[in-house]
């Protein structure tokens, strides 16, 4: 019988009475793509699983979230010398040996909800978070301030501080660095309560001081109550793209509505160039107009949203895009140029069948270049570190719902000592506690399933 990766990824299936193996949390769904330094390898964020990393030839491998940390719309930064850092519910997490070990930061950041973390475009060393935290809440109903702000590490995350002259009364949303001019920094924030009063904050000394410039645009005549920095021109270090985001009533309902703005006056003024009704999906996440990337030498711009791929002319001078939908994608999360080529993320489900697909014609037609079937396993870390000695366990536990087969590495011997797909060494032995009864009840779940995940895996690769 054959078994979709979507049926696998929803099914809780109990084998045998051992045990009942649950799904990894969700539908994998990609969401941006990282680089260092431009490089040919692609970090791949995906929801409720890691980050798959390989390139466009393959192969694939992945680290699994579980070792990253517990927030699921956690967002990823890359510096340009290889340390990750991701976002959490409280704090931020950091890699400084390629994803293999991550730690949690320290001091002040570890006790606020950080919203945003981006790296410094020629510093590797240098990254910023954004936090918007509500603060604490008393017995008698009172609260307790949170000390927010945008703070900055200067030795690849192991200490943070606040940048001076923003308000720590404020909720702060993003933050970006020129990639031009990294003196040149953009943080957005709201109020905790309405008025919401978005505010660019902009600073041109590098976070030493910063203006403050009140969004001015309505959304269909309704005031945002959140505007959030999508990117920066790599051209020019004055224009900025963001989004703003407001309720606004259509009849008897409400929608949330997201209007795509650009200003060639570093943030000063704006202007509107689309807008798309925004749907919180089964993950819990609210998507709408999701990224931005240029190809400078081809003088074009593309915006991925939740319908699919815009693009539009632009030499990046003060005269506005006119986008266009291009690609023939249903829905992407995420867009990237690198050499010439376009890179979406996508769905990995009917009609785009990409997690991530790839463009060699400026985006007319797309093809796949990652299937989450065609992952060899979990990548290669030293013994001794956590992705090293736990990672590989979580693959053997999950990788069916993805319509993995096992065939080389496990067989019908329940004391055989499997192979890590990915080179990691993990052995049975090493699996301990309620880890390794999820990994004997996952294996049993395998074996069950093993023929209907060949027969799905032949099909996708025919699709």
């Amino acid at each position: 019988m054959k078994r979709t990766l979507a049926a696998l990824a929803l099914v809780c299936s109990t084998v045998g009475g051992v045990g009942r193996a649950h799904a990894h949390g969700g539908l994998p769904v990609s969401q941006h793509i990282l680089r260092q330094n431009d490089g040919d390898i692609m970090f791949v964020p995906v929801v409720f699983w890691g980050v798959w990393v390989g390139q466009a030839g393959g192969p694939w491998k992945w680290i699994c979230e579980e070792l990253i940390n517990g927030y699921r719309f956690r967002k990823f930064a890359l510096s340009s010398d290889g340390a990750f850092y991701a976002t959490d519910v409280k704090g931020v997490t950091r890699s400084t040996d390629n994803g293999c070990t991550w730690t949690k930061v320290g001091g002040t950041l570890a006790t606020l909800h950080t919203t945003d973390v981006v790296v410094d475009p020629t510093d590797g060393a240098t990254a910023y978070a954004a936090t918007g935290d509500g603060g604490s809440v008393l017995p008698d109903g009172g609260i307790v301030p949170a000390a927010n702000g945008v703070y900055v590490t200067h030795d690849h995350g192991a200490s943070w501080t606040a940048l001076p002259t923003l308000s720590s009364d404020l909720l702060f949303q993003s933050v970006r660095v020129a990639p031009s001019n990294s003196l040149r920094i953009y943080v957005t924030s709201g109020a905790q309560q309405s008025p919401y009063t978005p505010t660019l904050h902009r600073s041109l000394d590098g976070g030493a001081t910063f203006t403050a410039l009140p969004l001015a645009n309505l959304v269909d005549g309704v005031g945002p109550h959140a505007l959030e920095l999508l990117a920066v021109d790599p051209r020019d270090p004055a224009i900025v793209w963001a989004r703003a985001v407001a309720v606004v009533t259509t009849g008897a309902d409400a929608v949330t509505r997201q209007a795509l703005l650009r200003s060639t006056d570093g943030g000063a003024t704006f202007t509107e160039l689309l807008k798309l009704d925004a749907v919180t999906e089964g993950s819990g996440q609210t998507r709408g107009i999701d990224g931005i990337a240029w190809d400078v030498t081809a003088g074009a711009v593309y915006v991925a949203t939740r319908t699919g791929l815009y693009k539009g002319a632009d030499a990046g001078s003060a005269t506005a895009p006119s986008l266009a939908a291009v690609g023939g994608l249903a829905q992407t999360q995420c867009v990237d140029v690198h050499k010439g080529a376009v890179y979406a993320c996508s769905s990995q489900f009917p009609p785009d069948n990409a997690a991530v697909a790839r463009s060699s014609d400026g985006a007319a037609s797309f093809t796949a270049v990652l299937n989450y079937v065609d992952t060899v396993g979990p990548v290669d870390c030293p013994a001794g570190t956590p992705v090293g000695d736990q990672c590989p366990a979580y693959w053997y536990m999950y990788g069916a719902q993805l319509g993995i087969s096992f065939d080389g590495g496990v067989g019908g011997d329940m004391t055989a000592t499997p192979t890590s797909p990915g080179g990691c060494g993990c052995t049975v032995g090493r699996v301990e506690g309620a880890v390794g009864g999820l990994f004997f009840a996952a294996l049993l779940m395998t074996l069950a399933v093993r023929t209907g995940a060949r027969s799905g895996a032949r099909a996708r690769r025919r699709g």
